[in-house]
């Protein structure tokens, strides 16, 4: 690497480590995100589902609640006990994607679970949030009425949402309740207390992840100005030359 590479390598480095300093996190800003879901046998497995899908969602400061653990979301009945549910997750898991910047913090994620039933058919929906400190949640998105068959693994349901605006980076945790359809009843639920796949996950929104700005260093030739690389190498030849006089003549 030549000085002067090493020179434009040292400033970008010092101005993306300062780039984060200037991102503030704000809690009574707006919230932004959109999202899509469905069965996850009608995506194609190589791909996200289509732009077109989406849906924008904005979260004021009054739409996050505190939840107590088990907590059902406003206006739903609550079940006594989890074992009383006739509807519940089998297995659920989460993916993210694009890191533009390359922090190790995602605006994307897909959440795919698997909701089983005593019934032979039933209609439920689900409800996703996520938290920022385990304690204020916000619902990121509530699912259509869709139909689970039994215990049967392919009736999964995905959704994916992308954190737009509002979101700084940080480790946030994710939450997912089913409901069932026809009564409004919480059935179950899965997150961080259940599962540490769902806690301190890399997120951050879209705003944020963006790469810190390449600084390019110019060099004109000419007889105006020596580079600092060139003053350096004259500087050290001319150290060399008088070592070697004063040698002769002594």
């Amino acid at each position: 690497m030549n000085a002067k590479s090493l020179e434009s390598l040292c400033l970008t480095a010092c101005l993306a480590a300062a780039w984060p300093l200037a991102v503030s996190a704000d809690a009574d800003v707006e919230h932004v995100v959109r999202s899509a879901s469905g069965y996850k046998a009608e995506r194609d497995p190589d791909t996200l589902r289509e732009i077109g899908a989406f849906t924008e969602r904005r979260i004021g400061p009054n739409e996050r609640v505190v939840r107590s653990k088990n907590g059902a979301k406003d206006g739903a009945s609550h079940t006594a006990s989890a074992f009383l549910s006739d509807h519940w997750i089998y297995d659920a898991g989460i993916e993210m994607f694009f890191d533009a910047d390359n922090d190790g913090y995602y605006r994307y994620l897909r959440v795919t679970f698997d909701v089983d039933s005593y019934y032979k058919h039933a209609w439920v929906y689900a409800a996703l949030y996520v938290s920022a400190d385990g304690v204020v949640w916000e619902l990121l998105h509530e699912t259509d009425d869709f139909r689970v068959d039994g215990e049967t693994p392919d009736d999964a349901y995905e959704v994916e949402t992308e954190l737009v605006s509002g979101y700084p980076p940080g480790e946030y945790d994710l939450l997912i309740e089913i409901y069932d359809a026809d009564t409004n009843v919480f059935q179950d639920e899965l997150g961080p207390v259940q599962s540490s796949a769902f806690a301190l996950l890399p997120l951050e929104d879209r705003e944020h992840d963006t790469p810190a700005p390449v600084v390019i260093v110019h060099e004109h030739g000419g007889g105006g100005a020596a580079s600092l690389p060139a003053l350096l190498f004259l500087s050290a030849a001319a150290v060399f030359v008088r070592a070697r006089r004063r040698g002769a003549l002594g």
